[in-house]
């Protein structure tokens, strides 16, 4: 505990650097802070966080949110006629030497603060430990970065948590964006540990809410909260139950058995919100029983997925927030739908307009993600090599949600996917003859060396495009040109092969 203490400690010594940082530069401009961040829900919850922190600053912004910070995007920013502060958040690292170059070497004069958690450019591995406290030494103080403190940015903190401690070091009273930051982390699967809970800095941000009073922690079943509870069970992602999964009808029959009222009084049927107790261990013994008998499934495996951690907001107590999970997946599902500036209106505290609108989102998202997953499973869209497995998604799967089926797709317990190949969806882009590429692997590939950040930027360089590509070692992302799509996936077919036989 002591050394994680310690690396803590470096962190806020170099966030407070990156405060005075923005102070020093801030008086130089006399326009808005610019903060760009990613659409996904950390992205949108990192923005959510500097907005609110900057306004109660009151300090001007504009956030602009993009789908992924290019090249092109770069030369873009340093080439506009605005001269602004920025805060890149939830990228960055992956770019710094691009923005680098073309906001401070060329004369441009444009200042800007990176807070963000993937493995910096040129870095493949987190155990690169020299090479990367060259890169903190080199950028401090505008590069603020997990792996510069020996931390895991893969599950210890999300871009929303980095975001979070640069708002507490404006002002204390920016503990109550802790809860912000948790979003974030679940956004981003980092909920990794026994029970899904949390491991490194995210289990000092999530202190921080519930010393606040914004979190509660409970025990309960592995279900969505406020969907219909046969729909929850049914198309769970995490729990599988063959004869019961994928059936809302079966599911609503076997609920029934139990000798468990249904329905609500308006005819809808109750949600896992609406269980007390009794009636939620009936469930989970039904379940266990289940699993155990008729499909031979270790008790220990089941109950290990069927009772986590609930993040629950204490403030959100009778909204369809009240589960952070479905706030996440909210947030998720407007920047997915083109809508991210809703997300971060709600993030922020919007409970009007734009909550409604985001829950359109939401449902057309769902839908889009369910037309997907359908169309690749019947039509028989996954395609393999030797080592990895790959789909392209023609004219069903775009470009802004290929990362999510990919990981639906490796994180799907059914036999369709292989789990022993990475799997890269190829998506073509509407206003560009280029492939958006998602790669995501199993944790169990992972451990025996596979890093997805590591093989994208390899065969990158293999294939001689100069384009930045990275991310996680177990998910990662770039662009290639349509025309050199097959010698991309070839080049990829043989770093995975070396790194596997490494």
């Amino acid at each position: 505990m002591n050394e994680i203490n310690n690396r803590l400690e470096q962190f806020i010594q170099d966030i407070e650097k990156a405060k005075q940082y923005l102070f020093k530069y801030i008086k130089k401009y006399n326009s808005p802070i610019h903060i760009y961040t990613h659409i996904d829900a950390d992205g949108l919850a990192a923005g959510a966080i500097l907005g609110k922190a900057l306004y109660r600053e009151k300090l001007p912004f504009q956030i602009t949110i993009l789908r992924q910070l290019e090249k092109e995007e770069i030369i873009k920013i340093a080439e506009n006629g605005f001269s602004n502060l920025m805060i890149f958040s939830d990228f960055g690292s992956g770019q710094y030497l691009e923005l680098q170059k073309e906001l401070l070497l060329r004369g441009n004069d444009r200042h800007f603060i990176i807070f963000d958690h993937h493995l910096p450019q040129k870095i493949s591995d987190k155990k690169e430990f020299q090479a990367i406290e060259d890169i903190h030494i080199e950028t401090n103080p505008w590069h603020i970065n997990p792996y510069f403190y020996r931390i895991d940015g893969s599950n210890e903190i999300s871009g929303a948590g980095v975001c979070y401690y640069f708002a507490k070091s404006l002002n204390k009273s920016n503990i109550d964006l802790s809860k912000i930051a948790i979003i974030g982390a679940i956004g981003d699967i980092q909920n990794q540990g026994p029970n899904k809970s949390f491991s490194g800095f995210n289990s000092f941000i999530l202190e921080d809410a519930k010393n606040a009073g914004l979190i509660e922690v409970v025990d309960d079943l592995n279900f969505s909260l406020i969907k219909p509870l046969n729909e929850a069970i049914a198309y769970s992602s995490d729990i599988k139950l063959p004869g019961l999964s994928n059936d809302a009808n079966k599911t609503l029959k076997f609920l029934k058995t139990l000798g468990i009222l249904m329905e609500n009084a308006d005819g809808n049927v109750r949600t896992l919100n609406d269980m007390n107790k009794d009636e939620k261990q009936k469930i989970s013994s039904a379940i266990i029983e289940y699993a155990t008998i008729k499909l031979n499934i270790d008790p220990h495996e089941i109950i290990e997925k069927l009772i986590v951690n609930k993040y629950l907001l204490i403030d959100e107590n009778n909204s369809e927030l009240h589960d952070v999970e479905d706030f996440s997946n909210l947030l998720n599902a407007c920047g997915r739908t083109d809508n991210g500036s809703i997300g971060i209106a709600i993030a922020m505290g919007d409970r009007k307009n734009a909550f409604e609108q985001a829950k359109e989102s939401l449902i057309n998202y769902k839908k889009s993600l369910l037309t997907a997953l359908n169309w690749i499973n019947e039509k028989e869209k996954i395609q393999h090599k030797k080592y990895i497995q790959y789909f392209f998604g023609e004219d069903v799967v775009p470009e802004n949600i290929v990362g999510t089926i990919s990981s639906m797709l490796i994180l799907d317990e059914g036999n369709k996917i292989d789990k022993n190949k990475p799997i890269f969806g190829c998506a073509l882009r509407i206003d560009e003859d280029v492939y958006k590429i998602s790669g995501r692997a199993h944790e169990k590939i992972v451990a025996k060396g596979v890093n997805l950040s590591e093989a994208i930027r390899e065969a990158l360089s293999l294939s001689k495009l100069d384009t930045l590509g990275g991310g996680h070692p177990p998910a990662a992302g770039t662009k290639v040109p349509s025309k050199q799509i097959e010698i991309f996936l070839e080049n990829l077919n043989k770093v995975i092969e070396k790194q596997l036989n490494f």
